[in-house]
């Protein structure tokens, strides 16, 4: 999990900086056409308008939603900062391509997911009402480790 853990941090990092380049040559790009526009009210209006714009939004889902949470992932679990519980899956969903939310007894945990990984247990063994032992993250919710327990009644 801790090689799938990092190469995803590493993909969102990449991705981030990439996309924050671009953020940054349309920027540039505003301000030099913005140069030929006579009122300096509606020029700089444009400017900083266009640029926090782009800024807020290139903040929010490429570092808050994206970049942050697995980030935390990966400081808890090189500190093994982690917790265990025993619960009940009430439902999995896929979110993207990388990750899968499950929702252990009321509390959403999120889990990276690599469909080339074939010893991945959650791809092949676990379904919803199953009673499942993790390992997660303190803060981040980021499930480590994920095992099947057979409870017969």
């Amino acid at each position: 999990m801790y090689e799938l853990i990092k190469s995803s941090l590493s993909a969102y990092a990449f991705v981030a900086a990439f996309s924050g380049l671009w953020c940054f040559l349309a920027i540039v790009g505003t301000f030099k056409n913005t140069k030929n526009i006579e009122s300096k009210k509606i020029k700089t209006v444009l400017r900083f308008g266009i640029s926090g714009v782009l800024v807020c939004f290139w903040i929010w889902f490429f570092i808050y939603v994206n970049l942050f949470p697995i980030s935390l992932a990966y400081y808890e679990y090189s500190r093994n900062s982690v917790e265990e519980k025993i619960g009940v899956i009430n439902s999995i969903e896929q979110d993207g391509k990388d990750r899968i939310n499950l929702i252990i007894d009321n509390t959403e945990y999120t889990m990276v997911y690599s469909s080339l990984n074939s010893d991945d247990i959650i791809s092949r063994d676990i379904d919803e009402g199953d009673t499942v032992k993790i390992e997660f993250g303190v803060k981040s919710k980021y499930i480590f480790d994920i095992c099947e327990l057979n409870i017969s009644p």
